[in-house]
């Protein structure tokens, strides 16, 4: 793969330092299943201080957490709490390399990623 593909844009980059979630919608194993990846960066009570203060705090020092879910199809429109997920894969990464490590090994290109609130994932 080209190494472009292994990098992050800035915009997504900048969203992850400031403690935003993303997402990717992925292959599921089954037609009436939907998957997602998920990068959840750290949080840290500076950050809550400046969400209390209307700010948001960049940090290239976040670590993360990433999961590979699927859900029941079917539940994910409306208000049903029981959307049939399972967990597939759950990796730590203490940096924004290692971040990239565990993207390279599960075969997910960064750019592929979005904000949570611009995909379908429930999560």
């Amino acid at each position: 793969m080209d190494l472009r593909e292994w990098s992050w844009p800035a915009g997504k980059l900048a969203a992850l330092r400031l403690g935003r979630r993303l997402a990717m919608r992925v292959p599921a194993s089954q037609p009436h299943r939907w998957s997602f990846v998920h990068i959840v960066p750290s949080g840290a009570p500076a950050d809550e201080a400046a969400i209390r203060d209307g700010a948001a705090r960049s940090d290239a020092g976040r670590s993360f957490l990433i999961t590979h879910w699927e859900y029941e199809a079917d539940r994910l429109e409306g208000y049903d709490q029981d959307l049939g997920g399972v967990r597939l894969r759950r990796a730590v990464a203490a940096d924004e390399s290692e971040l990239l490590t565990v993207l390279r090994e599960w075969q997910l290109p960064p750019d592929g990623f979005d904000y949570s609130w611009d995909t379908v994932d429930p999560g």
